[in-house]
C-alpha cells in the first residue's frame, strides 16, 4: 500500500497533482481570508462559517499557515466554556486581533458561535443556530448567522 498521488501520506503539504494540474488544498480552507491574512466585513460575510465546527487548535493551526503569531487563553469569564487565540503581530495585512470560540454559553443560548476581533474593523460573530441564539442586548460585535446546518 504505497502512497500514490492522492495526498495521504508522505510530504504532500496540501498540494495534489492531477497530470499537469496542480492543486494548493490548503487555499480552500482559507476563503475568508483576503491577501496577506486581512480579514474584511464581505469576506467574513461570505465565508465566515468557515470558524464554525473547528477547534481552537485548527482555527489557530490555519491562522499560523496565514502568517499569524498567537497564543491560546481561556476565557476570562468564570463560567465560560470559550477559549480565545491571541494574535501577537497585527500589522495592516493581519487585522485580527482575538478569535474566541464558543461552544455555547447560558448568557447567550446553548448554540455555538465564534467572535472574532478585528484592530480595524470591530468585531464580527458567526452564530450557528439563529433560533437558539439569545442576544443580551449588550453586543458590540456585528453577527452574521450560518445560512445552512452543518452534518
Amino acid at each position: 500500500m504505497g502512497a500514490g498521488n492522492h495526498g495521504g501520506f508522505g510530504e504532500t503539504k496540501g498540494a495534489r497533482k492531477y497530470g499537469r494540474l496542480e492543486m494548493n488544498l490548503q487555499l480552500f480552507g482559507h476563503k475568508v481570508f483576503e491577501s496577506g491574512g486581512y480579514l474584511s466585513e464581505k469576506s467574513f460575510s461570505e465565508h465566515g462559517e468557515y470558524f464554525l465546527g473547528k477547534s481552537v487548535g485548527r482555527i489557530e493551526k490555519d491562522m499560523k499557515k496565514m502568517g499569524y503569531k498567537t497564543h491560546i487563553e481561556r476565557s476570562t469569564h468564570v463560567t465560560s466554556k470559550a477559549k480565545k487565540i491571541v494574535v501577537d503581530n497585527t500589522s495592516k495585512t493581519k487585522n485580527i486581533s482575538v478569535v474566541q470560540v464558543s461552544p455555547g454559553s447560558k448568557r447567550h443560548g446553548e448554540t455555538a458561535y465564534v467572535k472574532v476581533s478585528t484592530k480595524d474593523l470591530g468585531k464580527f460573530k458567526i452564530v450557528s443556530d439563529k433560533t437558539k441564539y439569545k442576544s443580551d442586548g449588550k453586543e458590540k460585535a456585528k453577527i452574521f448567522f450560518a445560512r445552512r446546518k452543518k452534518k
